[in-house]
């Protein structure tokens, strides 16, 4: 079928750290015709890169951990806190100016001290287009971790970030028994272990 799709007004609600934009819009319909107007406030997250740094030669990942504000108030009702504190590959926004590939030696930089120099692409995906409109570009790059920091972290952006280096035995039953939490350690991992590296770790 011919999709159409027509934006009737993009209007800006709240600006601050982040921004929420209200989107009134219609599309066609899988059985004809066209939608109403459809009207959804839409969280303004923009591009952003995910690096997954591992060290094939010592057969670890490195990840980077630190309180999400995402996962305060679960982590707070939960009673909990410890839930607030989220593994994850290196990750950060794109800026004005920058290229893809800019923005993860960037990033490597500040939240692990690793210089990274060959990057290779993977994919990319929306983590929640329901009401979100970030794009995730995911990297990766084989590093030397064995010397590595142990904290990072951009205090301007107040980050306190720690560094965690993970067996690939380790990582894989993680991420096979559901112990991370976060979509973009998800979608890196495996990719790690049942695409670039399939077979390797039992």
């Amino acid at each position: 079928m011919d999709k159409t799709l027509l934006l009737d007004s993009n209007r800006m609600l709240f600006k601050g750290f982040f921004q929420v934009n209200l989107l009134e819009f219609s599309h066609s319909l899988y059985q004809g015709g066209s939608s109403p107007i459809v009207k959804r406030e839409v969280f303004k997250r923009g591009e952003a890169v995910v690096v997954l740094l591992y060290d094939l030669s010592l057969e670890q990942v490195v990840l980077v951990e630190q309180c999400r504000a995402g996962a305060v108030e679960k982590a707070l009702k939960n009673n909990d806190i410890d839930q607030a504190w989220l593994l994850e590959p290196v990750a950060g926004m794109i800026d004005s100016g920058e290229t893809k590939e800019q923005a993860c030696i960037r990033e490597c930089q500040e939240e692990t001290g690793i210089m990274v120099s060959n990057l290779e692409y993977i994919s990319q995906f929306y983590p929640s287009p329901g009401g979100c409109d970030e794009v995730l570009y995911l990297f990766a790059s084989d590093i030397d971790s064995s010397d590595t920091h142990s904290h990072a972290g951009l205090a301007s952006e107040d980050e306190d970030i720690r560094i965690v280096k993970l067996s690939f035995k380790d990582a894989k039953q993680q991420l096979t028994t559901g112990q991370f939490n976060v979509v973009s350690t998800y979608v890196a991992l495996q990719w790690l272990f049942y695409q670039k590296l399939p077979g390797l770790v039992e």
